[in-house]
C-alpha cells in the first residue's frame, strides 16, 4: 500500500476559502509505474476530497514514505 498526501483548497459557502487542508489516502495504485496508475491516483483523491467539499482545487498529491 502507498500512502498519499493531498494538499488542496476548499471553496464553501459565502465565498469562504479554506487554504492549504490536506488529507491522506492509502491505494495500491503506484502512481510512479504508468499513466494509468497515476490516473487511477488522482481519480481517488478527487473522490477523498468530494467528501469534505463540492468545490475544489488540488494543489500538490506527493507519496508519505
Amino acid at each position: 500500500m502507498h500512502t498519499y498526501l493531498i494538499t488542496f483548497n476548499g471553496f464553501g459557502a459565502n465565498r469562504v476559502t479554506y487554504y492549504d487542508q490536506t488529507v491522506t489516502i492509502k491505494a495500491r495504485h503506484d502512481w510512479s509505474l504508468n499513466a494509468e496508475e497515476g490516473a487511477n491516483v488522482i481519480f481517488l483523491a478527487h473522490k477523498k476530497v468530494k467528501e469534505h467539499f463540492n468545490k475544489y482545487k488540488i494543489l500538490s498529491v506527493e507519496v508519505v514514505k
